[in-house]
């Protein structure tokens, strides 16, 4: 039998992950500085990857399964099934505005354009 190929997410899941990684198996472990994970079951080979590069690497059949972020899966149109929400690693929004705008928040922002008529336009990406 083949061993399963598994992509895991590095970064902001990371730390989720391995606490879903650790409930699920008896071991877990990761030598610093490297991107391999050992589990305690030798039939599964474990890898952490960056999130946006895992629903490809799965629709290309390099790894069999992995943990991924919806909106990855979305942007990448990659060919594969969710097959479980996993419930964690929600997003943080951030606004940002340059120095030379006046705006101390998105809210003065938004009542500016409304109070000029004119249009707030932002991409979402859902």
């Amino acid at each position: 039998m083949s061993p399963i190929r598994f992509a895991i997410p590095k970064g902001s899941l990371e730390e989720a992950t391995f606490k879903l990684l650790e409930r699920s198996w008896t071991k877990v472990n990761r030598k610093d500085r490297t991107y391999r994970v050992y589990l305690d079951d030798p039939n599964i080979i474990v890898k952490m990857l960056r999130p946006q590069e895992i629903p490809t690497l799965v629709s290309e059949g390099l790894y069999d399964v992995g943990i991924t972020g919806k909106d990855w899966v979305g942007e990448t149109s990659a060919d594969v099934e969710a097959i479980l929400d996993l419930e964690y690693g929600k997003i943080r929004l951030v606004v940002a505005f340059p120095d030379k705008y006046k705006y101390k928040n998105l809210d003065e922002m938004i009542a500016d354009y409304a109070k000029r008529k004119k249009h707030f336009v932002y991409p979402l990406n859902i």
